[in-house]
Order: C-alpha cells, then structure tokens, then sequence
C-alpha cells in the first residue's frame, strides 16, 4: 500500500489547457466543464497523479492507459484487478491511496457546518454520540473524522451511496482502533485516521491488515514536469 499527496498551487489557464492535451480526451472535457478554477486544477492533478503513479509502478506508457468504472461509478485499471486505487481531493490537496485490494482514502477541509443536523441525519446514534459528548470546541473535528471514515470506507466497497450513511457505524473506542459495524457484527475492513495538515481530516479503509503511516508528498510542478517529459517521450 502506498498513500501520495499533493498541495495543489495555481495553475495558468494557457498550462491548463496544455497538459490537458495529455490526458483522455473524456476527463478532458469533462475537467473544461468547470467553472471554478480550483475544481479545475484539483481534477487535473488528481488525474496526472494517478496516470504517474501507474507509469511508475506498472511500467504502463500514458496512451496505453485504460480506465472502466464499476457498476456503481468506482474507477478502475483496466486489465489490472490487483491494482486498486483511490482518489479524493478537497481545499488544496490531492490525495491518492494504492493497494493490492480494495482501497478507500477521503480527505475533507473543515469547515464549519451545521453538522449535528448533517448528524442526526446520516450517522448512527453511537456515532453522534462520539461527536456531541465531545467539548463543543473539538466537536467539528469529531464530526469530521467521522465522515471521512464512512465515505472511506463506502469508497472501499466501490458501491457508493447505495449503501445508506446510517446503515453501518463507525465504533472508535479509547485506545483510538476503529472498526465498522453493521447490524452488531464487526466487519474486517481496518481504517486509519490522518491529520495531514493544520484545517484537514483525512481516512483510509482498506480490505488489507496494515495501512501505511507513510504519505508520501509530491511537488506539484515536480509531477506536472515528469508527466509531461514521460509523455513527450
């Protein structure tokens, strides 16, 4: 398993438009079809990242690359199906989990929300629990570490919102171990908690027994310039 991050940084229009020369024609378009600049850039990175990552471990050249979705939307490496990847992005990160199995990473910004109605609403009763017998000032933290382990953990099982928020619960007990319950059975997936910068949560779930202490941080125009050299190649 191995866990990258990117801090992403601003991004001329004109660079844009050049290195999305380099990828697939879909996520091209798709990238060009937002309107926030940052949304723009996080998409681009997240997508440059991933193709480098597959170069890099796979010795796979960028135009032979081939993504598919599953049934519910998760992408996949086609031709690949020990090669597991995961991907989430949010404020100014890009961050990317790979596995030999089914891998799940989300990363969130915190801000403030009405979260204790996003509670009620989606988590367990355990779960909002956890975040409101907190001082008032750590609850948002709380709520965060919370929801970045679900969506973790629905990320992992690659079947999205069809698997309902409140229909499993995350159980983190005193010495820190979390684990998944639904309907009173503990479930195998292991999940680790990350504080990767000052305003961020960020989980990871994973069908594996260990998951990395290690993230492995990129420079974002050290990335752009080696995708671009391999790709000119």
């Amino acid at each position: 398993m191995k866990i990258y991050a990117v801090r992403t940084l601003d991004i001329s229009e004109e660079k844009i438009e050049k290195i999305c020369l380099l990828i697939h024609s879909g996520k091209r378009f798709k990238i060009k079809r937002f309107i926030n600049k940052e949304d723009k850039v996080r998409a681009l990175i997240g997508e440059i990242l991933i193709r480098s990552i597959i170069f890099e471990k796979l010795n796979i050249q960028n135009k032979y690359i081939t993504f598919e979705k599953n049934p519910y939307g998760k992408p996949y490496l086609k031709g690949h199906p020990k090669f597991n990847f995961n991907i989430s992005h949010s404020g100014d990160f890009v961050v990317c989990a790979i596995d030999d199995k089914p891998i799940g990473i989300d990363i969130e910004e915190v801000k403030y929300i009405e979260y204790k109605d996003i509670a009620e609403s989606f988590f367990s009763v355990s779960e909002l629990d956890y975040i409101v017998e907190e001082d008032l000032n750590i609850q948002l933290n709380k709520f965060y570490e919370i929801w970045t382990l679900k969506e973790s953990y629905i990320k992992c099982c690659g079947q999205g919102l069809s698997i309902p928020l409140k229909s499993f619960s995350i159980d983190i007990d005193k010495y820190e171990n979390i684990k998944v319950i639904i309907d009173d059975e503990h479930k195998e997936h292991i999940f680790k908690k990350f504080d990767i910068g000052l305003g961020y949560k960020m989980a990871v779930c994973s069908l594996n027994k260990e998951i990395s202490n290690n993230i492995i941080m990129i420079d974002q125009n050290s990335l752009i310039n080696n995708y671009s050299k391999f790709n000119m190649e």
